[in-house]
């Protein structure tokens, strides 16, 4: 498989499509802008979907959960109806090939009333908008969720002043109960130097 994986990428980089920090994969996905190599951003991509599968399939209500996959490892976001749900969707993500851990942030929706959400939307917002601002920071690399006030912010800085700078924001933002940062350095992925 990953044989197979290493060719596509090899003929998609010597194709036409030209020089490599201009290959876009996607509506919006430049992955020059990613510091995973290819091949690590495309086993992560291929685990994301496979997760979402598999909770379609089961009949859940995906619009309000996040999957993300950095670096083999599963985050799980939103809310669900039941607490039985919660424990659904973290077995459906360590059943995928190539989850080596899972972290679930998922809410069951009691606890969380509809002033609760539409304070936590605000506080999404404000944040993307400081992020994107911000010229020290790539917000291209960042998902944000608030759930009751806590904000859990996933993804990759390219150094640790980055790391650093988007917990900045963060703290800046009114209302904030809590900050949850699930940030990789990209010289902590585990197969940096793949192809």
């Amino acid at each position: 498989m990953k044989f197979l994986k290493v060719i596509f990428i090899s003929l998609l980089l010597t194709s036409c499509i030209g020089n490599f920090s201009s290959t876009v994969f996607g509506v919006g996905v430049n992955i020059s802008l990613d510091p995973r190599s290819p091949g690590l951003y495309l086993d992560d991509k291929l685990a994301e979907t496979l997760i979402m599968k598999k909770i379609v399939q089961n009949n859940y209500k995906q619009v309000f959960l996040n999957v993300k996959v950095i670096d083999g490892t599963a985050i799980l976001s939103g809310r669900v109806e039941k607490a039985e749900d919660k424990l659904k969707m973290t077995k459906f993500a360590w059943e995928t090939a190539g989850i080596k851990a899972v972290r679930n942030d998922i809410v069951i929706a009691d606890e969380t009333s509809f002033r609760q959400r539409a304070k936590d939307l605000l506080i999404s917002s404000q944040l993307s908008a400081a992020l994107l601002i911000n010229k020290k920071i790539n917000s291209r690399n960042y998902n944000l969720e608030t759930i009751n006030g806590k904000i859990y912010i996933y993804g990759m800085a390219k150094t640790t002043a980055e790391l650093e700078e988007v917990v900045k924001e963060a703290k800046l933002i009114p209302d904030v109960v809590e900050i949850v940062p699930s940030i990789i350095l990209a010289d902590n992925l585990s197969r940096r130097n793949y192809l």
